[in-house]
């Protein structure tokens, strides 16, 4: 280090330069002149993990306060450390890096101690991350052993082996091996896992391959089924509308036979008719002259008459034979044009089916071209899986060569360790031999001693002060460590009331819409309190009461403008409330204070009406709110008692006041309210009491906390 500036740094109010020669170079000075402040000031740009190694409760604390005159107080401080890096031990190509650090106040309404701080490396901004990086190339650290402090040497004499040898391994930077080891170690499980899991993703994937195999196989099997089963359906279906087609034709043949059969004996049925009248007249007119001739003539006239009545008769049943015939054919016609639109019928429904059958089939083999594509895409996943298995495999070889060259690695760290510990025990023995001169010293010191006799008071006095300052070193350790640990219980119960708070105080808010129906005034008073402007308000009846819904009206109607009294701690808090309405001009409120309000007793007819079955009870008992809070909801509802309906109370009215589910009211007076309520909510489905609870727990915490956090501080 060539030189160090500091401005507005502790003492130094003004900037200041301080060179460092080559060779031993010694700072002097009185008492208080700031010689410990330079090392203060070296640490503070090195950056120690804690403000207590640059001896300052907090970093605000290291900018000039001014002294006796507080006027040229400073508002930052700057600290650069100029190094030479002729032999680039720090990795920056310039043989001068030059390391600054400021600090900056930036006061905040509710932070006054707030701060900025910045860092640079030869005037560019940079990060303290950035510092250390750079620093560790040099191995150089604000909390090392590069700077020795006050009792430093005293305090490595004077601590155990364990905790010498873990200086003496940081010293020879034995540590940051370990470290290094720590981290291969980690690299190799890491790669060990990674491994393994890419061995589960094979295994998965060669399963999957050897499942996607038998489906592409079972696919194929249905594929050649079903082109089976459409094609022995198409043929059944073909064949059936043959058959069908030549039964139809069979038909239409025997329709036209029967149409010309019954078009001849309609013929012969007209002809036969015709003979029939010609017989019938001739008939009339052999009965006129049998009539009028008689004999001989007349008998064979008769017989023939008879022989035309037996032929007549005869041709009369060939008719209805015919007609007979006639009509059996035309109901076979129709039962034949009936089949044959029956047929006609079936034959869309198999075309359709058909039409349907040559869909399926069309549907089937797209189906089976996406299951030829899903099976080439599978082929295609597969050959890429097996490009993947073998990206996979390099990438193994990969992490192969890195976890052997990590082991090679390992290996020369450990073989370094062990010169390091080879050269660590060398040192122990030259430690083990120098205290054994040192007792050597001490023997020939305790032989003066004893011959000094009147020294020797003195020295035990010391000694006493010593063991006594020891002691209390070890109480204040050992306090220190009961704090700490009772700092993380308490922090972690902040946490949970943070929490516990939060969620209460978001469901507080959210039921803020029930002060709607608040007069300006009692809207005020409430956010005074919120505010914790007013202190001893617990809020409005309605806010503290806890209401089932069945009786909400009938609550909201018998407490009417009372609901929004005001309950407080005593008449003390009242008094400052009115005050504060009146001050600001904000309206009139009424208060309860607690101390003050007298709990009363129900009347004789109360007391009756209450025990009748029509009576669900007194309003004070149908109502949840803190015990203390008793005699302020007593003012509210008094012995109002809550009866069913209107019915109920005027049966039960007089003497006693009275309140319907339904809102409606009877006074004891004899005076009845009633009508249509509006539907306005006012009690409050959240309990304040709750909130306040949280709020105090979190209150006495965050106080825990902070007494913890000051005492650690105190103790170190």
């Amino acid at each position: 280090m060539k030189e160090i500036q500091m401005e507005n740094f502790k003492s130094f109010g003004r900037k200041v330069v301080v060179p460092f020669y080559p060779g031993f170079t010694a700072i002097t000075g009185p008492n208080g002149s700031g010689k410990s402040n330079i090392g203060d000031a070296i640490r503070f740009v090195l950056g120690p993990r804690s403000s207590k190694a640059i001896r300052a409760g907090k970093l605000t604390d290291l900018i000039f306060n001014g002294g006796k005159d507080k006027k040229r107080a400073a508002n930052y401080c700057t600290v650069s450390l100029v190094f030479d890096n002729s032999d680039r031990k720090l990795p920056i190509d310039a043989d001068t890096v030059t390391l600054t650090r400021t600090i900056r106040r930036a006061p905040l309404k509710d932070n006054p101690d707030n701060y900025y701080s910045y860092f640079y490396i030869n005037g560019k901004a940079a990060s303290l991350s950035d510092f250390t990086n750079l620093l560790t190339h040099a191995r150089i650290s604000g909390d090392g052993y590069n700077l020795v402090k006050q009792g430093d040497v005293t305090s490595l004499v004077e601590t155990g082996p364990v905790e010498r040898r873990k200086v003496i391994d940081e010293i020879a930077g034995i540590s940051v091996f370990d470290s290094d080891i720590e981290k291969a170690e980690k690299e190799k499980k890491e790669a060990e896992e990674n491994i393994q899991r890419i061995s589960i993703v094979l295994d998965e994937i060669n399963r999957q391959l050897t499942q996607l195999k038998k489906e592409r196989d079972e696919a194929l099997r249905y594929k050649e089924l079903q082109d089976k089963l459409y094609e022995t359906k198409a043929r059944i279906a073909y064949k059936k509308k043959v058959d069908i087609e030549e039964q139809l034709a069979e038909l239409q043949r025997q329709v036209e036979s029967y149409e010309k059969e019954k078009q001849k004996l309609e013929e012969q049925k007209k002809e036969k008719l015709r003979c029939y009248n010609e017989a019938q007249k001739k008939l009339e007119e052999i009965e006129q002259k049998i009539a009028s001739s008689g004999g001989e003539e007349a008998r064979e006239v008769k017989e023939k008459i008879d022989s035309f009545r037996t032929e007549l008769a005869k041709i009369e049943e060939r008719i209805t034979h015919a007609k007979n015939s006639l009509k059996e054919i035309e109901r076979e016609r129709l039962n034949l044009l009936s089949s044959l639109q029956e047929l006609e019928k079936e034959i869309e429904e198999h075309n359709a089916k058909i039409q349907e059958i040559e869909g399926e089939i069309v549907e089937k083999e797209q189906e089976v071209a996406e299951a030829e594509n899903e099976l080439s895409e599978l082929r295609e996943a597969l050959s890429q899986s097996d490009g993947t298995s073998i990206e996979i495999t390099r990438e193994l070889a990969k992490l192969r060569e890195e976890y052997e060259e990590t082991t090679t690695r390992l290996h020369q760290l450990q073989l370094e360790r062990e010169r390091v510990v080879e050269k660590i025990d060398s040192l122990s023995t030259q430690i083990a031999e120098l205290e054994e001169t040192k007792g050597t010293y001490e023997f020939e010191l305790k032989d003066v001693e004893w011959q000094i006799s009147e020294a020797s008071r003195e020295k035990k006095t010391v000694l006493s002060k010593k063991t006594r300052l020891e002691k209390e070193i070890f109480d204040k350790r050992r306090e220190e460590a009961e704090l700490t640990e009772q700092l993380k219980d308490v922090e972690q119960a902040l946490r949970v009331l943070q929490k516990e708070y939060s969620q209460l105080k978001a469901e507080y808010e959210a039921s803020e819409s029930i002060r709607k129906g608040y007069t300006t005034a009692v809207l005020k008073i409430l956010e005074a309190r919120d505010a914790g402007v007013l202190k001893g308000v617990h809020g409005t009846v309605a806010e503290l009461a806890r209401v089932d819904p069945k009786y909400e009206v009938a609550m909201q109607v018998a407490g009417g403008q009372r609901l929004q009294a005001i309950i407080v701690d005593n008449d003390s808090v009242a008094a400052e409330a009115i005050e504060f309405l009146r001050k600001n001009n904000l309206g009139r409120a009424t208060f309860l204070p607690l101390n003050k309000m007298i709990i009363g007793k129900p009347r004789a007819k109360a007391h009756l009406v209450v025990q009748d079955k029509k009576s669900h009870g007194f309003a004070l008992d149908l109502i949840s709110f803190k015990k203390e809070y008793e005699s302020a909801f007593w003012y509210v509802f008094g012995d109002t008692v809550v009866v069913e309906d209107l019915d109920a109370a005027r049966q039960l009215m007089g003497g006693v006041r009275l309140v319907t589910l339904d809102g409606d009211v009877v006074e004891a007076s004899g005076a009845m309210k009633g009508g249509s309520v509006k539907e306005h909510v006012m009690f409050s489905q959240v309990d304040r009491s709750k909130l306040d609870e949280a709020e105090r727990k979190l209150r006495e915490a965050t106080k825990t906390h902070d007494v913890l956090v000051e005492k650690i501080n105190g103790l170190r």
